[in-house]
């Protein structure tokens, strides 16, 4: 996961998850269609922000009993709110910054400004809704946010607000400093939270003796391989007669330089994983097969220079159109035992392992893993 540019704080890779949010809210975030959730929370939630303030409207505006003319510049307001909430499903919002979601703040208080200077009974009666939308911009937007948007909220407010007296003016004055409070206190809360959430999601993740990833991460990676991605599986040689000799302190050493080898030396994109034990998977993006076994190649002789304490082997397979990573990942642990049986401190491919294809079935290497 990347950091966000504009906060600092880490981007989901699902723009629908609110792993901070209030249960109620995730579980009505993961109902809504796929479409409707693209954008990412700031945009999720500034759609609901126009559909609440939508049917707040609705429901009380009868009681003001508005005439004709209210009546037209209400629709023509809700007409634009309704085409912007269309327009936003199909806006390539992964192209611009997060503060683009304040399109949706500014769009309702733009419609408080036109019912209060064009209608005579609704004139001051929403204007409650500005808070809403400073509100929204602290919990969905970066801190600081909200004194942007004072140079537009002010004059939009008065012109939603009653005839302009002194009234208004020290009104205006008390409203500024709540929203600015309010949205501040939230952005800092919801700044919190997602540096917990982050927390708790790279444990989750992350393997505490390597510090690279664990089985769980793993397994989530494996879902976005493509083809000519290629699966890497390294296993640490006579690993066991490493800790009875040595201790299993000194092989729990073993494992971190191992592991902090592995993220060192692969290139960005490319992804190291503890599987288990002594165990490793790496995630070659498109290499092929024979410079996927380069980088071990050159990743053993790395280890060989640093002095590692015993030598490993390595199964590679690279994923086809009729491949998938998890049939990929049975080849290459197949591929892995081949190279044990060839001696050790080897690698091989799947499609040289003994006439083990990448569709290998994963009774074959639960009986190789008897033999070693």
């Amino acid at each position: 996961m990347r950091p966000d540019p504009e906060d600092g704080t880490t981007r989901r890779p699902r723009g629908g998850d609110l792993p901070w949010a209030p249960a109620w809210l995730r579980a009505g975030t993961r109902r809504v269609p796929a479409r409707w959730r693209a954008g990412g929370p700031a945009v999720v939630a500034g759609r609901a922000l126009l559909l609440v303030t939508g049917a707040l409207l609705a429901l009380t505006v009868w009681v003001l009993a508005p005439d004709a003319g209210d009546t037209l510049v209400l629709a023509g307001v809700s007409a634009a709110a309704l085409a912007l909430l269309a327009g936003s499903a199909v806006l390539p919002w992964h192209r611009w910054p997060v503060r683009a979601a304040l399109v949706f703040p500014l769009t309702v208080m733009g419609a408080l400004a036109v019912l209060g200077t064009s209608t005579e009974h609704l004139a001051g009666a929403y204007v409650p809704f500005f808070v809403l939308c400073f509100v929204y911009v602290g919990v969905f937007l970066p801190p600081r946010t909200a004194f942007g948007l004072l140079p537009v909220a002010v004059p939009l407010y008065l012109l939603a607000s009653d005839d302009l007296d002194l009234t208004v003016v020290v009104r205006t004055a008390v409203v500024v400093c709540t929203w600015l409070i309010v949205a501040e206190l939230l952005a800092q809360l919801a700044r919190r939270q997602r540096a917990a959430a982050d927390v708790l999601v790279r444990d989750a993740r992350t393997d505490p003796l390597t510090t690279i990833g664990n089985r769980r991460d793993l397994e989530d990676r494996m879902t976005r391989l493509a083809p000519g991605d290629t699966v890497v599986v390294c296993d640490l040689d006579h690993f066991k007669q490493v800790n009875d000799t040595h201790g299993h302190a000194f092989g729990d050493q073993v494992l971190r330089e191992f592991g902090a080898m592995l993220a060192a030396g692969l290139r960005r994109d490319d992804y190291a994983a503890r599987f288990g034990g002594e165990e490793f998977v790496l995630l070659l993006h498109a290499s092929g097969t024979g410079p996927a076994m380069d980088v071990v190649d050159r990743l053993r002789q790395t280890w060989r220079d640093g002095g590692g304490a015993t030598t490993f082997s390595a199964g590679c397979a690279t994923l086809d159109e009729v491949t998938t990573a998890e049939q990929a990942l049975v080849a290459a642990d197949a591929a892995l035992y081949a190279a044990k049986r060839a001696g050790r401190d080897r690698t091989r491919s799947a499609e040289a392992a003994d006439g083990w294809g990448p569709r290998v079935g994963a009774d074959t290497v639960r009986d190789l893993s008897h033999e070693f």
